[in-house]
């Protein structure tokens, strides 16, 4: 049903009572199906390799195999979907896409199969190209993981995640399975003798084996390469030149060994902590300066929270979310906002488009509240009711007011489990963990300390507004008498 959804763009029950009916009704549908198979199909396979010119990159040499992926409708309309949402109102630049982005994630698994080296020994370590551990069919799965591992992002990326996880459990990664599995592209990868569940397996963190457990390494990490290619392309488009880090060196110091478990993990060599400090250091400060933003937060907010309400609305299930969000772009997505019958939804969309945004009324440090106050603060993270709960209690009205609770997962704690190796080929090769060597007691205090600082709450709210506003969200939300700064933050005008 998800795929008639999909095809047709009408509602799961209009084609059930057309397909009941088995009349005209079913007959149009059978044709709009016909009609859209055909135009997504109408692309020739290629047959030689051809180059991508990327802007951050250079070119990027694709096999005719990933070429066909590339041109199938479920990748291009990927084009049509910006990496970083409504990040654009704030950094003009910001307007590339997540077709780039995995262009680049499967350009940096190519190179990791060319230049990464690995080994099977600690003690006599003697180390190999990742292209000998590899065989071919691993290495073709590699990539194309590394080319679909974001196929399935909805109308403006990560941005209305919060509002389809709330409405019907399901995220980036389950719309990416659902088209490997069930779109053109499991017939585009079958043909080239590729099975699309082990793709997904690859993506998800779901495989067993050794070598597949190690290259799902390569793409889920705190330093892996999906990472290393958002940071360096969001610093590039934004602007944001605090993303900008040594990639190069980062992986040409990585390796690959096999542990006493006798599983592959990925490892960086101990001469290799400063360009890995700055990796580090630029993924948190771009948190910082360019993703927790407090315009960007601001604009994401609305947008999730007019996802919600739409999908409220029109109460889609959760075919209908399969269906629908794996054929929007972001220009359907605002469209579909327009067309809602609430009015602040409708006024949400005019203000992303007209750049007509709420103001900072109140920002504050998630650490300076009362226990009672944090915990409930922190329950808008995974409950959207009680965070509209909260927005309408406040405002005394839905819709005049945004509450946006600060918590990134900074992932300090598996930053600290770095693999890092010491010794030497003749002496052997230990593993120890960031956390557990002197010289990396630095950078775990930075990340520590910002654990601490960054988890903060913002309210926004028209500026004639502000006052009431700020006096109500602290009469029900009162800050600890013993907290260290009390001291409110404003920012009245527009980044």
């Amino acid at each position: 049903m998800a795929e008639l959804i999909r095809l047709t763009g009408f509602r799961e029950q209009t084609i059930a009572d057309a397909k009941s009916a088995k009349g005209a009704a079913w007959d149009e549908i059978q044709s709009k199906i016909k009609r859209r198979r055909r135009l997504w199909s109408v692309e020739e396979k290629h047959t030689r390799q051809k180059a991508i010119q990327d802007p951050v990159h250079g070119a990027i040499i694709f096999a005719p195999w990933e070429l066909d992926i590339l041109s199938s409708i479920e990748m291009l309309r990927l084009r049509f979907v910006k990496q970083l949402g409504p990040a654009h109102l704030v950094y003009p630049g910001a307007t590339h896409t997540r077709f780039l982005h995995c262009v680049g994630t499967s350009f940096l698994a190519q190179k990791c199969i060319r230049v990464v080296n690995y080994c099977d020994d600690l003690d006599e370590p003697c180390f190999h190209p990742l292209s000998n551990l590899l065989d071919d069919y691993q290495q073709k799965v590699f990539r194309a993981a590394a080319l679909l591992h974001d196929v399935g992002h909805p109308p403006t990326s990560h941005t209305i995640e919060y509002a389809l996880e709330s409405w019907a459990g399901i995220d980036h990664l389950d719309l990416g399975e659902y088209l490997i599995k069930h779109s053109g592209l499991s017939d585009i990868l079958k043909e080239n003798g590729i099975e699309p569940s082990i793709v997904v397996d690859v993506f998800r963190r779901k495989a067993k084996d050794p070598v597949w457990m190690l290259l799902s390494d390569f793409l889920d990490h705190p330093l892996d390469i999906d990472k290393t290619d958002y940071l360096i392309r969001d610093a590039h488009f934004s602007g944001v030149q605090l993303g900008i880090f040594p990639a190069e060196r980062v992986m040409l110091t990585n390796r690959v060994v096999k542990n006493r478990d006798g599983n592959y993990v990925r490892a960086f060599m101990l001469k290799a902590l400063h360009s890995l400090e700055s990796l580090i250091l630029s993924r948190n400060w771009m948190f910082s300066d360019l993703y927790l933003h407090h315009a960007v937060k601001l604009a994401e907010a609305i947008t999730s929270k007019a996802t919600y309400f739409r999908l409220r609305e029109e109460g889609l299930s959760k075919n209908e979310c399969f269906g629908m969000f794996t054929r929007m772009t972001d220009a359907d997505l605002y469209l579909w906002f327009k067309n809602s019958e609430i009015e602040f939804v409708r006024d949400y969309a005019r203000r992303i488009r007209h750049r007509r945004m709420f103001k900072v009324v109140l920002a504050r440090s998630l650490s300076s509240f009362e226990e009672a106050s944090r915990d409930a603060l922190l329950a808008t993270l995974t409950d959207i009711e009680k965070l509209i709960d909260m927005e309408t209690e406040v405002a005394g009205d839905i819709g005049k007011v945004i509450i946006d609770v600060v918590n990134p997962k900074l992932g300090e704690a598996l930053l600290g489990k770095i693999p890092l190796l010491v010794g030497g080929e003749t002496t052997g090769l230990e593993i120890v963990t960031l956390d557990s060597i002197e010289e990396g007691q630095p950078l775990m205090q930075i990340l520590n300390k910002q654990k601490q600082t960054i988890p903060s709450v913002r309210v926004y709210s028209d500026p004639e507004d502000a006052v009431t506003i700020r006096k109500r969200f602290l009469q029900l939300y009162p800050a600890s008498t013993d907290a260290k700064d009390l001291r409110d933050e404003y920012d009245m005008t527009e980044a």
